[in-house]
């Protein structure tokens, strides 16, 4: 069997694990010996990196996305039974678009679906076209940034791990495409009714309350904000940045998209030094077609990047526990 082709980068900014494939993985019963020969060794990589990209294989599209990511055999973590407040288009079962929001809109740095009570580990990324310009999804090492925001304010960094985060939204009656989390609460809920959309909320323990147009506005229980990892390091595992920077707010109702879990509010301040210290650890490369990125959850925060151009973009997304 063909021997894994690999370039590692190991600092703060370049931390990515680089596999690229050989002219032997043409055809799919070679890649799928491949990979479970190597399936192992690839998940103790990304325990220690947090992120793996590999090039140069043959995987193209969504059916084929789909059949190399069953070649690790995690559990599917399917978007129709996810909370995530993200407008997307499913291709298989266990694949879909990344994010359906406007190519001017910017997704902010987050863990994946780290605002409700279910998450999965890892990420599998497929970029099928790339874009002209931008449209790169920055990655940050969240246990680099906690580190980072230990030295610069430790008093901040234990008020997250004493009182942990509640979120606020709004999910709109039906499906907002010009928003990153435009996702309706019929379909975030699993819901049909106003009824069944409230039991639900309480079966999670949040509260909710219903404004114009029919929307819910919903604030979640608290959640953690800090992750200890495997290896012992902790990780700012949240959606702190991407709800502060990029979610809309609760104005009307006179509360901020994410507080404190004791319901102190996160001052401007803070969330400014937060953005500047992740911005110095994130790590951006530009898509290439036919690369697909690996991503520990746990460890790697990530976001997209706003793009132009008359190429379309179109990076896929599966979800794994």
């Amino acid at each position: 069997m063909p021997s894994i082709l690999s370039i590692q980068y190991m600092n703060e900014l370049d931390f990515l694990y680089e596999v690229k494939g050989l002219s032997e993985f043409s055809s799919p019963p070679t890649l799928r010996s491949w990979v479970s020969e190597n399936k192992e060794r690839f998940i103790s990589k990304l325990e220690e990196t947090g992120a793996i990209l590999f090039s140069d294989l043959p995987v193209k599209d969504a059916k084929e996305f789909d059949h190399f990511v069953s070649m690790f055999n995690l559990k599917a973590f399917t978007y129709k039974q996810s909370l995530s407040n993200a407008v997307r288009i499913n291709k298989t079962d266990k694949v879909f678009t990344a994010n359906e929001a406007p190519k001017e809109v910017e997704i902010y740095l987050h863990h994946e679906l780290a605002q409700t009570p279910f998450y999965p580990k890892y990420i599998f990324f497929l970029c099928t076209s790339a874009s002209q310009f931008g449209g790169e999804t920055p990655i940050c090492r969240s246990d680099y940034f906690y580190s980072t925001m230990l030295e610069q304010d430790p008093g901040l960094m234990k008020k997250f791990e004493d009182f942990g985060v509640i979120y606020n939204s709004i999910m709109p009656n039906g499906d907002e495409l010009d928003s990153g989390q435009g996702r309706s609460w019929q379909k975030t809920l699993g819901a049909v009714t106003k009824a069944a959309a409230e039991k639900k909320i309480r079966d999670l323990g949040y509260s909710c309350e219903w404004i114009e147009k029919d929307c819910l506005a919903v604030k979640t229980r608290v959640f953690q904000a800090i992750k200890t990892l495997t290896d012992g390091n902790k990780s700012f595992f949240n959606q702190v940045l991407a709800a502060s920077l990029g979610w809309k707010n609760q104005s009307s109702l006179g509360l901020p998209p994410v507080a404190f879990g004791n319901g102190d509010w996160i001052r401007e301040e803070s969330i400014r030094r937060m953005s500047d210290a992740a911005r110095s650890l994130t790590l951006v490369r530009k898509w290439s077609a036919g690369d697909i990125l690996m991503v520990d959850n746990h460890r790697v925060m990530h976001g997209r990047r706003p793009f132009s151009g008359s190429k379309p973009r179109e990076v896929l997304v599966s979800l794994t526990a």
